[in-house]
């Protein structure tokens, strides 16, 4: 079942459209926003990215949300999820753009994946941060996700390797 919208408090979660990528690219491949994501710098960010712009409307197993107020209609964020084929386990990605850090909206748009997941048979429900983001990791441990094991990846395009934490979080 693909979703195209569904709403928070604050915010309207729409399926991300190509009108709505040139926001995303702008968050992940920036040098701070993107800092601890697996996403390259922008100066070698290349056909991939370019390929994801043109085929985003193309459901190719993972569902891309973009945060939207309510209250101004500015984009807050991008987030995602990509379910298991039993659709019992989902793995979530975010970012929030700087201008919205620290306003909760990391949280919002969590509890709302969250809450999708669960509706379409999620039950167990998985995101990868890297040990050095701070915020990041304080989000999740306060949405009461738990560390279910430690590992590394590289940053694309670069040689940094983060070490990173996969939380998880059980739904009953």
């Amino acid at each position: 079942m693909i979703i195209e919208e569904f709403q928070t408090d604050r915010l309207i979660m729409k399926s991300t459209k190509k009108e709505d990528t040139t926001f995303c690219l702008d968050m992940w491949l920036d040098d701070e926003m993107g800092k601890y994501l697996s996403d390259p710098p922008r100066d070698k960010a290349g056909d991939t990215y370019l390929k994801w712009k043109e085929d985003i409307e193309i459901y190719d197993g993972c569902y891309y949300f973009i945060a939207i107020s309510k209250e101004t209609g500015e984009y807050i964020g991008a987030c995602s999820t990509v379910p298991s084929e039993d659709n019992k386990h989902w793995d979530l990605g975010y970012s929030v753009h700087k201008k919205y850090w620290k306003q909760g909206y990391g949280t919002e748009m969590i509890n709302g994946l969250i809450k999708f997941c669960y509706i379409n048979g999620g039950r167990k429900i998985t995101a990868d941060v890297a040990k050095e983001n701070a915020a990041s990791n304080a989000l999740l441990r306060k949405l009461k996700f738990y560390i279910e094991k430690e590992s590394t990846f590289k940053k694309n395009g670069t040689d940094i390797i983060y070490e990173n934490y996969t939380y998880r979080l059980d739904l009953n």
